[in-house]
C-alpha cells in the first residue's frame, strides 16, 4: 500500500507565516484534500504559507497543478521546504519566481515575506480563529480515503505512478473465491478511530466491498475509465492559456507523465522547415540549430491523420534518424491541425513498457485535444498582434502630444523587470504592459499649451490635467481593452497616503499593476527635463523615492524597485534593457 499522507500544522516563529508538513504522497486521491486546504487558508486570510515536504515521497502532475495555479492567483505566497528532486519535477522552472523552494523553513520564511500578493488577503469574518484548523485538518484528510473498490485504488494508482514517472506496485493477493456473508453496514468511524484501528491491525473499514457474486470489472475497463476521465481534466486544462508556449509545455510533461516516457519535444513547421519550439527532458542545447526541411521529412508521403510510429520505422532518411535517436527520441507522431500537419511531436524512451495500442489510441486523442486548442491560441495570438499594431500607433499619439518623447521603452522594461521581481500573475502580465504604455492616453484631450507650459500650471489648469485617467480609461473601455488594463490607466496616479487622483484611492485598495507603474513613471520623469525643472541624477531620483517611502508609493514596490536600481548601479549595466521589448518604437 502507499504511505499514508498526513497534513499537520506546526508551529510558526513569525505570526505572518503559516507551516504545513506533508508527509506520504499528493497523488490521484489527494487532490481534494489540497483544494480544501487552499481554499481554508484563503478563508482565514493566511498569505503566506510553508509546505514542510521533506518526508512527501511524490507529488503528482495533478497536484503540482493545483499548487501552480495557487501561485498564479497571487493570493497565497507558497514556499516548499525540503522538497525532493521527485517532488520538484512538475514544478517548472517558469514556476521558480512564484514558489519558494528552500531546505528549511528559517530560509524560505524571509523569501515568502518579501512576495508581493495581487490579492489583498481578508480573513472570511464567519470563520474561527487559525487555531482552529487544527482540528479542521481531520475533516480535510477524510476526503483523501481511498476510493469504494479496492481494484479502483490499484487503477487509481497505478495511473498516478505512470504520472510520476515511477514503477508501479506489484499486484495484491487474489481474494478468496469462497463466498462470504455481507456484513452489516459499519458506522463511520472518525479519523482518530481510523488510525487506532490501523494500528491495531483491523483491516480499514473505508471501503465497502462488492455485492458477493457481483462480477468485477476488467483492468482494461478501468484503465480505459481512468483515461477518459483525464482526458477530460487534460481538455479542460488545455483550454485555459493563453499562449503557445505555455500550451505545448504542458502538452509534452502531460505526454512525459502519462505515457512514462523520458522526453518529448515539438517541432513546428515554420516556412518549410520543422524547427524545435518547446522540449522537456532534454535540454534545448542539445537541439540548437537543430531543423529539419519537409523534403527530408517526406511530409508529402504521410497520412493526413494522427499516426504513432516508431523513429526506427518511420520514412526518415538516415540523416534525420541517426540524430533524433542519438537525443532518445523513439516515437514520432504527427500534429494535425485542420487536415494539416503543424507540426510533429517527439516522445523520448519509455521508462518501462512500450506503448501498447491502448496507450496508441489514447495519445492520438491527446494530440488531438491538444491541436484544436493550439489553433485557437493561434487565432487569439494573431487577435494580439493587430492589438499590438494599434497600441504602437496610439503610443506615438501619446509621445506626440506630452512631455513623455523617448521615455517609453524606459518605462515599460522598467515595469516589466520589477513584474517579474514582484511575482505578478504571468496572466495579467500582457495586460499590465498594455496599461503601462497606454497610462497616459487621455492626454490626448489635453491642450498643447497647457502641457508644455513653461510657469507653474493654474489650478482650473491641474484640474484639466487630473481628468487624463479617467478620459484614457474611457477610451480604452470603448476600445474593449480589458478590465485590467483600464483599472492601471485609472488608478496609476494614484498614492499610497490617498493624495493622489481622480478618486483619492490608497493603499491595497489600490490595483498592484498600478502602483508598480506610478513607481516607475515617476523615477523616469524624474530624469527627464522640465519646462520648471532640471533633470535629477540617477542617484537623486533614487534618493526622491527612499524619501517617499510608504507616502505616495507602496514600500513594498519601492523596496524591490531599489533593490533592482541598485543592483543596475553596482554592477554598470542596464538590466532593464532589452526586457520586454514588445512595445519597442
Amino acid at each position: 500500500m502507499p504511505p499514508k499522507t498526513t497534513i499537520e500544522k506546526l508551529s510558526s516563529s513569525v505570526p505572518d507565516v503559516t507551516v504545513f508538513k506533508i508527509t506520504g504522497t499528493l497523488g490521484f486521491h489527494e487532490k481534494t484534500v489540497l483544494e480544501r486546504l487552499f481554499n481554508e487558508c484563503n478563508r482565514r486570510g493566511l498569505a503566506r504559507v510553508l509546505f514542510e515536504v521533506s518526508e512527501l515521497e511524490s507529488l503528482g502532475g495533478g497536484c503540482a497543478s493545483i499548487i501552480r495555479d495557487e501561485a498564479k492567483q497571487g493570493r497565497i505566497a507558497i514556499g516548499l521546504v525540503g522538497a525532493r528532486r521527485t517532488v520538484l519535477k512538475f514544478l517548472k522552472k517558469e514556476d521558480a519566481p512564484r514558489i519558494v523552494v528552500a531546505e528549511s523553513v528559517d530560509e524560505a520564511t524571509p523569501h515568502v515575506l518579501r512576495m508581493a500578493l495581487a490579492h489583498e488577503a481578508h480573513a472570511d469574518p464567519d470563520v474561527d480563529s487559525d487555531d482552529a484548523l487544527l482540528s479542521n485538518l481531520e475533516e480535510i484528510l477524510e476526503l483523501g480515503d481511498a476510493p469504494a473498490d479496492e481494484e479502483d485504488a490499484e487503477v487509481a494508482l497505478d495511473a498516478e505512478n505512470a504520472e510520476a514517472g515511477v514503477d508501479v506496485r506489484a499486484e495484491p493477493e487474489p481474494a478468496p473465491e469462497a463466498p462470504q456473508p455481507e456484513p452489516e453496514q459499519p458506522r463511520r468511524r472518525s479519523p482518530a478511530e481510523r488510525r487506532a484501528a490501523e494500528a491495531a491491525g483491523e483491516e480499514s473499514a473505508a471501503a465497502p466491498k462488492a455485492p458477493a457474486g457481483a462480477e468485477a470489472p476488467s483492468k482494461d475497463l478501468q484503465k480505459r475509465v481512468v483515461q477518459y476521465n483525464t482526458l477530460f481534466s487534460i481538455n479542460s486544462e488545455f483550454h485555459r492559456f493563453q499562449d503557445r508556449k505555455s500550451l505545448l509545455d504542458a502538452f509534452l510533461l502531460t505526454a512525459i507523465a502519462q505515457f512514462g516516457v523520458e522526453s518529448a519535444v515539438f517541432m513546428e513547421r515554420n516556412r518549410g522547415y520543422f524547427v524545435p519550439v518547446a522540449m522537456k527532458g532534454i535540454e534545448p542545447g542539445e537541439l540548437r540549430g537543430f531543423a529539419v526541411s519537409e523534403e527530408q521529412l517526406k511530409i508529402k508521403t504521410w497520412k493526413k491523420e494522427v499516426e504513432v510510429q516508431t523513429v526506427e520505422k518511420s520514412r526518415f532518411g538516415d540523416d534525420v534518424k541517426a540524430p533524433l535517436l542519438a537525443l532518445g527520441c523513439t516515437y514520432v507522431v504527427p500534429f494535425i491541425v485542420h487536415g494539416d500537419i503543424r507540426g510533429i511531436v517527439l516522445l523520448g524512451r519509455p521508462i518501462k513498457n512500450e506503448l501498447d495500442a491502448s496507450n496508441t489510441e489514447f495519445l492520438k486523442i491527446m494530440i488531438n485535444q491538444a491541436a484544436i486548442a493550439y489553433e485557437s491560441m493561434s487565432r487569439f495570438e494573431e487577435e494580439n498582434e493587430r492589438t499590438l499594431g494599434i497600441v504602437q500607433t496610439l503610443i506615438s499619439l501619446i509621445e506626440e502630444n506630452t512631455l513623455a518623447r523617448g521615455n517609453t521603452n524606459l518605462v515599460t522594461n522598467y515595469v516589466f523587470a520589477l513584474a517579474t521581481r514582484q511575482h505578478y500573475p504571468q496572466e495579467y502580465l500582457r495586460d499590465l504592459m498594455y496599461g503601462t504604455v497606454l497610462r497616459d492616453i487621455g492626454m490626448i484631450k489635453v491642450s498643447d499649451l497647457i502641457v508644455r507650459s513653461p510657469r507653474e500650471l493654474m489650478p482650473e489648469e491641474w484640474e484639466i490635467i487630473k481628468q487624463h485617467p479617467t478620459d484614457g480609461s474611457k477610451m480604452l473601455t470603448n476600445m474593449k481593452f480589458s478590465s485590467h488594463v483600464t483599472d492601471i490607466v485609472l488608478h496609476h496616479h494614484e498614492r499610497f497616503n490617498g493624495e493622489g487622483y481622480p478618486n483619492g484611492k490608497q493603499g491595497q485598495d489600490i490595483p498592484l499593476g498600478a502602483r508598480i507603474v506610478s513607481v516607475v513613471e515617476s523615477y523616469a520623469a524624474m530624469l527627464q527635463e522640465r519646462p520648471t525643472r532640471p533633470a535629477l541624477s540617477r542617484e537623486e531620483a533614487l534618493n526622491t523615492l527612499k524619501e517617499n517611502w510608504g507616502m505616495r508609493y507602496d514600500p513594498e514596490v519601492v523596496r524591490g524597485f531599489i533593490e533592482l536600481l541598485e543592483e543596475e548601479i553596482r554592477s554598470g549595466k542596464n538590466l532593464h534593457e532589452k526586457k520586454f521589448a514588445m512595445f519597442s518604437v
